[in-house]
This record gives structure tokens, sequence and C-alpha cells, in this order.
């Protein structure tokens, strides 16, 4: 969208007009402008806050810049400017038994924040400078409902670029790494917390610093997408360094992606498993009129200097899983959602088996209810829990089960 001269002044109201595109609702999946996902069900970790007397003055100061921006964003749509503000808001409760613990298992009833995918908001635009270029930028922040923490404040994208229709866009910042943009296409739970993301304890999940990223356009139905960043630190060019790529065929009612990441810690190695190591994940979908189906296999894969932690306690260094699953519209407003995933790991850590079963009904537009079931079962040396989060694992060889529900708004 192309900008232009005419600018309310600050004291002026910025009241959306019935064209205005505030009234309307913001519902695609996929920003035309950088050619991201903008709706898929992503996470970054999230640090607690321990002296919220000393965070005090920091959260003041967020606050009042994540007002002057939502301000500022309002003011640039109502002047015609090309700046979207989006997001979504997610919460409900969650249920997991059997959880590990010294004294013996436990379950456990909580507030569920990101269970379904995670809250957040966004800061989205771009302007014409003519002859086909467009400069971008996309600004968004992981959202906890449970606590309202947003920590970093634009801890999943902060990016800004060049674009153009003949040849896509090129973007820098911190980014949504690819494993999780594109894994939720091929995923019959969308990257629920029981979901793809589970037997590999969410290494498909997450933002990506310091990242180069490039987007393809579309031709004749092929895509690309790649990416690459480091820590940047001297002499050192392997810390903290990513590099992945993508691609994606989608022609009529058929889908297929194949996506590789390699992933460094921040010493340069790929000792773990679920953190810092080599990913490849192949996946693909076919629909017929209301009923989807998906199919996929993933494969990760670590050093041989591997070390053992709670995740992975015999240092396995291979991953190999693979899934089935349906969506079926069984109402316009109504969808059930059902995958399988099986993983086995090598050095003796065992396998185990995901089962799960969700629906949602859609509300309007914008809001739905949501709810999934799922059962993990583990073979005698396996420790997968039902959800992707090592905070309720079971005891090795045991089976989980657990649930989760609520509401999701789309803005």
């Amino acid at each position: 969208m192309r900008q232009t001269n005419t600018r309310p002044r600050c004291s002026e109201p910025c009241k959306p007009g019935p064209s205005d595109p505030r009234r309307r609702s913001r519902l695609a999946t996929v920003d035309p402008a950088i050619g991201q996902n903008v709706t898929a069900a992503a996470t970054t970790a999230v640090p607690m806050a321990t002296d919220m007397l000393i965070q005090e003055p920091l959260i003041v100061k967020r606050i009042a810049l994540t007002t002057l921006l939502a301000a500022s964003a309002g003011c640039a749509q109502a002047a015609g400017t090309g700046i979207t503000l989006y997001g979504r808001a997610v919460a409900g409760l969650d249920y997991v038994n059997g959880i590990a613990r010294p004294g013996g298992d436990a379950d456990t009833l909580r507030f569920g924040s990101n269970q379904y995918g995670v809250s957040f908001w966004g800061l989205r635009g771009d302007e014409d400078l003519g002859g086909g270029l467009r400069g971008v930028f996309n600004l968004e922040g992981m959202v906890t409902s449970g606590t309202g923490r947003s920590d970093p404040l634009f801890g999943r994208r902060a990016q800004v670029g060049l674009a153009g229709n003949e040849w896509g866009a090129l973007l820098l910042g911190r980014a949504m790494s690819l494993t999780d943009d594109e894994s939720g296409a091929i995923d019959p739970m969308g990257l629920q917390a029981s979901s793809i993301a589970t037997l590999v304890y969410g290494r498909n999940w997450g933002s990506r610093p310091n990242a180069v990223t490039y987007n393809s356009p579309a031709w004749g139905g092929l895509s690309v997408r790649a990416q690459a960043g480091s820590d940047g630190v001297p002499g050192s060019f392997n810390r903290g360094r990513q590099v992945s790529a993508a691609v994606k065929y989608a022609q009529g009612n058929f889908s297929l992606t194949g996506i590789y990441e390699a992933l460094r810690d921040t010493q340069g190695r790929m000792d773990n498993l679920y953190t810092s190591s080599r990913q490849y994940t192949l996946g693909g979908s076919y629909a017929l009129n209301d009923l989807r189906l998906f199919a996929g296999y993933n494969l990760t894969a670590s050093s041989g200097a591997t070390v053992a932690t709670p995740e992975n306690p015999y240092a396995a260094t291979r991953s190999q899983m693979a899934w089935v699953g349906a969506n079926y519209r069984v109402l316009p407003a109504l969808t059930l959602l059902s995958g399988v995933y099986y993983a086995t790991l090598n050095r003796g850590g065992g396998h185990g088996t995901l089962v799960t079963l969700g629906a949602k009904y859609d509300l309007s537009k914008r809001t739905a209810l949501y709810g999934t079931v799922a059962s993990v079962f583990n073979s005698r040396n396996a420790t997968f829990s039902v959800e992707a989060s090592p905070d309720t694992m079971p005891r090795a060889g045991a089976n989980q089960q657990g649930a989760y529900a609520g509401v999701i708004h789309l803005f």
C-alpha cells in the first residue's frame, strides 16, 4: 500500500471510517508483503519474573512503548500508510496426569496459556518505493495469557527488509524458524502442545536471532525459503549459527513441504538432540472435499558427543518420527482433528506413540472454542510426555494422558 502525505495531527482522533481496514477481520494466514505465516502456533521460551519490584520500572516502560506503538499503528492506518496491528489471544485449562516426581506420580490441573498455540501481537507494514519495490517490516511478540508477560517485547519477529512481486522478499532481523513457520501446514494438530512438536520436545518451535531470511514468490505452486544467522562472535563463526531451508509445492488439493535446519549452541556445538542438532522434515497433505489427510517424517540428529539430559537420558543421537492424521469438517463451524505420531531413539532410548484427538468450533470468523485430548504410550526406557514440555515427563516406561480446552480470538 502506498503511503500518503496526509497525516492526522496527534490531537486528532483516529477513528475508523466505513472502509477503514480496522473494521474488517484480518484472517489471512500469510502476510502478502513478506510471505510469512502470522497465525501459526509457535512459541518461544519466556522467563518468569523473580523480583517484581526490580522489574516494575522496566515493565512500565514496556507498557508505555507498547501503547505508543499501538496508537501509532492506528493513526497510520487512518492515514493509509499500510501498517497493520494484528494478533491472537489464547487461553484455557490444561490437565496432565502421571507426572514423575521424587515422591511419586502427580497430576496437574493448571491454567493453559500456550497449549493450542501462543498468544501474540504484532505490527507489520510496507511502503511502495516504486518500480515494484517495497520496504517492509514486521514486529511481533509473544504474550503469556496466564501472566500477561511479554518478554522480550518482540521475541518472535523484529524484521525489516525489501520485497518485490517478481523476486520475493529479503528480511533482516529476528525471525520465526522455518521449522516453526512451515511445520504447521503438514501437522494435523497444527503444532499444538500435543502434535509433531511433542516427541521432539519442541525442537521445531521458536525464533532465531540475527537472521537473514529470504522468501521467494510462488512459481507455478513451487516456493522456497532460506534462513541463516549466528551470534557474530569474532573468530568463532559457528557460535549460535543456524542455517535452514524450506521447499514447498502446493497445487490444487495437494501440498508437499520439505524443511532442513542445522542449529548450533553458543559454543558452536551440536551436542544436544533437542536444542542444538540437525533436523530434516518431509510432510504433505491432500484434501478430499471436507476431509484433509496428513502424513510426514522427521529425522533429528546430533553429534556423537551428545550429552545426556532429562529429556534424553540415554544421550541418543538420532530421533526418527513418522505421523499420519486427518482434519474433517463435520459442520461449517466444527472441525475434528486427529493424529498418530511414532518416535524412536537410538542408543537404547526407546520409542513412544502419541495419539491425539481434538475439535475446534468457530463461534465467528475470529473467535473459536478448542479442545484436545491425548495419550502417549512409552516403551520401557522412553520418557516422552503427552505435551511438548519437560515439566510433565512421566516415569520411564509409563503411559500418560492429558487434555486441554479454551478459547481463541484473532484480531
